[in-house]
């Protein structure tokens, strides 16, 4: 589920309110029900994953592994 760069970093998930920007693939992608449940999820997906968040200008927040 993990991509991997070059450089051992990778996207772990693409997570979002709008269901226009949510299309799904891979890496995984999560459409929340609002900003809450996005933190929620991002936080908890760093945490297990050892990862980093970065919230987009749009709201939407990725998962990366450090």
């Amino acid at each position: 589920m993990e991509k991997k760069t070059a450089e051992g970093k990778g996207i772990i998930a693409f997570v979002t309110t709008d269901k226009n920007r949510y299309l799904g693939g891979d890496p995984l992608a999560l459409l929340a029900k609002d900003d809450e449940e996005l933190t929620a999820l991002t936080n908890a997906m760093a945490r297990a994953f050892m990862a980093d968040v970065l919230k987009l200008q749009t709201g939407d927040c990725v998962v990366i592994k450090k």
